[in-house]
């Protein structure tokens, strides 16, 4: 059964409030698939959460594993039941979605439950390609983009540009989303900015692949996240790499610039 009306704008109105970048990329899809892609960005909200919402890991294991069974129909009736599993079941059924793709989408998320999940920078690459990436390309199959790898170059420059963004609050949490090989936790704030440095270029590296590769206009709206990814990215550098600084994180709506990426039909 489709989600109904009030059911998306539900799923919009949570997106709005706690994921609104992303929420204002839906924004420029065409209509008719903007409310799938609020199921598919509730959908990754509410694994993404799942780190804060528990004790331990094994509670949080216990929660992908609801997320699977309910992917893999075993919960149907209990999905139903909940603002983000009813809708996701229809549009996986709808839209033909892949679900091995799906499935990665939870799989990943058990990284979240480890203090420090990334030994090597290519575990943290590998970890923005499969969160973000691969939601970004499943964005790209509902708009009518099958298998749009620039989507993923877009989506894992965008998870990477947060988790850079997002060290203060995940250290203060004790979780360190920093590539334990680029960056010593024990080292001194200059050294720690360097590092972010470095990394930024890496991000950077994926940000002019999303450019180069093509995709469909009407896929566009999964690859706006790269614009604000990029806007971020040239704010972090001009700090010198001070993710502490406020600045660094501050949310910056930046309507104009999609707009104007949406018009040009390219990020």
């Amino acid at each position: 059964m489709t989600a109904s009306i009030t059911d998306l704008s539900a799923l919009g109105e949570s997106l709005r409030r706690h994921d609104h970048d992303r929420y204002a990329t839906a924004m420029f899809a065409d209509p008719a698939h903007r409310g799938d892609l609020w199921v598919l960005y509730a959908f990754n909200l509410e694994l993404s959460q799942i780190r804060t919402q528990v004790r331990e890991p094994l509670a949080g294991m216990i929660r992908l594993q609801w997320w699977r069974d309910v992917v893999e129909g075993a919960r149907r009736e209990e999905a139903m039941r909940h603002p983000v599993g009813g809708p996701l079941l229809d549009l996986i059924q709808r839209r033909h979605l892949k679900v091995t793709d799906v499935h990665d989408l939870i799989d990943v998320r058990q990284h979240d439950l480890e203090p420090a999940p990334f030994a090597t920078i290519a575990h943290w690459q590998e970890y923005g390609r499969r969160t973000s990436g691969g939601l970004a390309r499943l964005a790209a199959a509902v708009l009518g983009g099958e298998d749009c790898l620039a989507a993923e170059s877009a989506g894992t420059a965008w998870a990477l540009t947060g988790l850079l963004r997002s060290v203060p609050f995940h250290l203060a949490q004790g979780w360190n989303s920093l590539p334990a090989d680029a960056v010593s936790t024990t080292a001194d704030k200059k050294a720690l900015a360097a590092s972010v440095l470095r990394l930024t270029d890496i991000v950077s590296e994926h940000l002019r692949q999303s450019r180069r590769l093509r995709a469909p206009r009407a896929a566009l709206p999964a690859l706006l996240p790269a614009v604000l990814a990029g806007a971020y990215l040239r704010r972090i550098r001009a700090l010198g790499g001070d993710v502490f600084d406020s600045r660094s994180y501050r949310p910056r709506p930046m309507p104009a610039r999609l707009a104007w990426a949406a018009l040009l039909g390219r990020v």
